[in-house]
């Protein structure tokens, strides 16, 4: 009988089972390592996902406030609302589908958060009493009667520009340019107007007034002021000389003789024009006191159709023909 000796056995377990530790190890090792190599040598190769979260805000900017752009151009009033920070739309406030321009008025105007409706008027036109009226225009004035300075005033107050406002002469044989009235716009006075008053007042309006420097106005447009002036005015007879019966009665000869000679010894008047006119017009009338005269009869006389001598002289208002 073999006696294990003392310790013996109990170190031989021991080995035993840390030899089974090590075996057992070993194999799940191993299988650790095929396992990785078989996934290794099989597997797709894996992209790489980096996932970020963003959180995003939206600020609104409230809008700047806008004063008021009625009676204002257009397109002043979309720059002054854009630039306020406001988005603008426009519509024609009258009738109709006209697009409207930048020159067109302001008459109303729809004020949101952030947005303006503008509703404007052609440029000149009135704003209808509610969006959408009928187009409507100023009215030309009465400015008869008045004074040029007066009467360009009250014509600008509806629109109408001095530049477009022509001047005449009421009278025919009487000139007067722009030239003379501006330079004393209180002396002259309206007689005549065009348009009437009562008139459309639109844009681009052309006017004449009809003027007379102080004095008064005629009764109608293209009158003379010195009616001898006017070619078609006929004189009234001569009066006949008073003592010509019985100057022609008398039997002395040379008395008789002496009394005509004296008549046409006189200063040139109509006892002695024989009743034609030495110097006519292109219509073959006679020259009158006041009209133009061409540069070829400066200098020059003739008779006008009353037989009195009227000479061609060079004045302030041009060439005219003049008594002196």
């Amino acid at each position: 009988m073999i006696r294990s000796l003392p310790g013996r056995g109990k170190r031989a377990g021991g080995r035993a089972a840390i030899r089974g530790r090590f075996i057992a190890f070993g194999v799940f090792g191993a299988f650790l390592l095929g396992a990785c190599s078989d996934a290794d040598a099989g597997a797709e190769p894996k992209e790489t996902v980096t996932v970020t979260a963003t959180a995003t805000a939206t600020v609104t900017a409230e809008p700047e406030s806008i004063s008021s752009q009625k009676g204002e151009a257009l397109e002043a009033a979309r720059e002054a609302a854009e630039e306020a920070g406001y988005e603008v739309s426009v519509h024609n406030a009258n009738k109709g589908d006209a697009e409207p321009s930048g020159k067109w008025k302001v008459c109303f105007e729809e004020i949101g958060y952030g947005t303006v409706d503008y509703g404007a008027v052609r440029e000149g036109a009135l704003c209808p009493k509610k969006d959408g009226g009928p187009l409507a225009w100023p009215r030309i004035p009465d400015v008869t009667g008045k004074v040029y300075a007066k009467a360009v005033k009250a014509l600008a107050k509806v629109g109408v520009d001095e530049d477009e406002i022509d001047v005449e002469s009421a009278y025919k044989d009487v000139s007067i340019s722009a030239s003379d009235v501006e330079e004393d716009p209180e002396g002259y006075k309206v007689c005549f107007q065009s348009p009437s008053a009562g008139k459309d007042a639109k844009p681009d309006t052309e006017a004449k007034l009809t003027l007379v420097e102080g004095g008064s106005c005629p009764s109608g447009k293209g009158t003379y002021k010195d009616r001898k002036n006017d070619p078609d005015y006929t004189p009234p007879p001569p009066p006949a000389a008073s003592g010509s019966t019985g100057g022609s009665g008398s039997t002395g000869g040379g008395s008789g003789s002496s009394g005509s000679s004296g008549g046409s010894g006189g200063s040139g008047g109509a006892a002695q024009w024989n009743g034609q006119c030495e110097l006519t017009s292109p219509a073959g009338n006679c020259y009158q006191a006041g009209q133009f005269c061409a540069n070829k009869h400066l200098g020059m006389q003739t008779h006008n159709s009353a037989g009195r001598i009227i000479y061609c002289k060079q004045r302030a208002d041009g060439q005219r023909w003049n008594y002196s």
